[in-house]
């Protein structure tokens, strides 16, 4: 079965939604992470939930520290192609 323009296009719109959701997703991770965890969670191998360390939950923040400066640089050009395409409201 021959993969279609619309079954494309559908999956491009399926990327700008998954992209769009990984950033606001990052936005409310940091914004939780800065109130309330930051100066609770160690850095460390502590394990701070089954089979996940405070180490690994510091990398989590800042890889999304990092996705969200890189989607609002430029005046935001890389998070305004996103929205152009995602269905999804601003906030989601």
């Amino acid at each position: 079965m021959a993969y279609t323009q619309s079954e494309f296009v559908t999956d491009v719109v399926r990327g700008a939604r998954a992209h769009h959701l990984a950033y606001e997703r990052g936005r409310f991770l940091i914004a939780r992470w800065y109130a309330e965890f930051s100066g609770s969670i160690p850095n460390d191998a502590t394990e701070v939930a089954p089979g996940i360390t405070g180490a690994e939950v510091t990398n989590i923040i800042v890889r999304c520290t990092e996705q969200k400066a890189d989607m609002e640089a430029a005046g935001n050009a890389k998070l305004n192609t996103i929205l152009a395409v995602s269905d999804l409201p601003l906030g989601s």
